[in-house]
């Protein structure tokens, strides 16, 4: 059964429309409004799986009032009503069910009740199916996201975006303005605003159709996102690198896992504006663990003490705490030839990146090499 509102603020429409759906034995309409008042009220008591919406309103327009639903109930399928064929970009934009055009002939009105049909079949489907299939994100260098290992496809950049954005928030509810500042900085916010809903409901069928109905929240303006049973690579990065942290003992295998799980900084290809506080965080984090695992065994394995050092180098080339370090472990261990290059490299990178020359400590480092 199809449980259905109509929404109309023509008395003999709405009675039209109404007549002719009551012919579907499967179509039940729990409600009928001339107003958009009470309908958000409504909704957080009814169950309602499809919404029949009028688009030229008097106190509304249909599409914004359509995007204040999804908003909230981004499962409910909302068929636009209208008169004219103005709005039908706009409706599909935020990947309505139908665009019925007025008057509603039965036969037509028959093909949209049986789309309605496959889509709550399709959704049933996902669910069913959420728990034998898996998804993973990974964010370390580059957006990927694999459902059952197959890539995942955004139907627009700015719908990727907003997925990395609200991943990078995972578990965390985000001002609406925010998300609004930071994805779409240079548009009016009336524009941006629309485009948040537009991207929104791109997400929203497309997590929906892998399981996850109710994967985005909103609550007070706020957004946010919750995936349960999915891998998260940064989710798993934080975890590992808290229990390193937290544990007396330090554990070089789980700080092994963690550099495995680093693939690059966060987001770092996508070059998103807003990622820098994101990426920044995970990488204190990874050089913290490096340090402590150089420091740690250095004087036990010499060799596996430079190839953390080494990564350290890769992730701040220019950090002069690095090449130090290299210097002097290379040194001791007499690899002397490779103590000179890596302070070769070194200046080389400086003189060519930034104009500049090695601090005098690792000069004088540089020079002890050849007492």
């Amino acid at each position: 059964m199809i449980r259905t509102i109509i929404v109309d603020d023509e008395e003999l429409s709405l009675l039209a429309l109404k007549k002719k759906l009551s012919v579907f034995p499967d179509v039940k309409i729990v409600r009928s409004y001339t107003s958009h008042e009470n309908i958000l009220r409504d909704l957080k008591t009814e169950s309602i799986d499809a919404i029949f919406l009028d688009i030229e309103m008097k106190d509304i327009n249909g599409i914004e009032l359509a995007q204040e639903i999804l908003t909230s109930y981004p499962s409910t399928q909302i068929v636009f009503v209208s008169g004219h064929t103005n709005y039908a970009v706009n409706a599909f934009e935020l990947d309505s069910i139908d665009y019925l055009l007025k008057p509603v002939t039965a036969k037509r009105l028959e093909k949209t009740i049986v789309r309605m049909q496959k889509h709550i079949k399709s959704q049933h489907g996902a669910e069913l199916n959420k728990t034998k299939s898996s998804l993973n994100i990974y964010c370390f260098g580059e957006l990927h996201v694999y459902f059952d290992d197959k890539p995942l496809r955004f139907k627009t950049a700015k719908a990727k975006e907003l997925f990395a954005f609200l991943t990078a928030n995972m578990g965390k509810y985000v001002h609406r303005d925010i998300i609004i500042e930071k994805i779409w900085p240079e548009h009016d916010y009336k524009n941006a605003k629309t485009y948040l809903h537009t991207s929104l409901s791109h997400l929203r069928k497309t997590l929906s159709g892998l399981g996850f109905s109710e994967a985005i929240r909103f609550l007070n303006q706020s957004y946010c996102l919750l995936l349960d049973s999915v891998y998260f690579d940064a989710e798993e990065f934080n975890k590992l690198a808290n229990g390193v942290v937290n544990s007396k003992v330090l554990d070089h295998k789980t700080i092994e896992s963690v550099i495995e799980i680093y693939k690059g900084a966060f987001l770092e290809l996508n070059a998103y504006e807003w990622v820098y506080e994101y990426s920044e965080t995970y990488q204190v984090t990874i050089l913290h663990l490096l340090i402590e695992a150089y420091k740690d065994i250095k004087y036990k394995d010499p060799l596996k003490a430079l190839s953390y050092l080494k990564i350290y180098q890769k992730i701040e080339p220019y950090s002069e705490y690095a090449v130090l370090n290299l210097i002097q472990t290379f040194a001791e261990i007499g690899w002397r030839s490779e103590a000179i290059r890596t302070y070769q490299s070194y200046e080389k990178l400086l003189e060519e990146e930034m104009s500049l020359s090695p601090a005098p400590q690792v000069r004088d480092l540089y020079s002890m090499l050849f007492d």
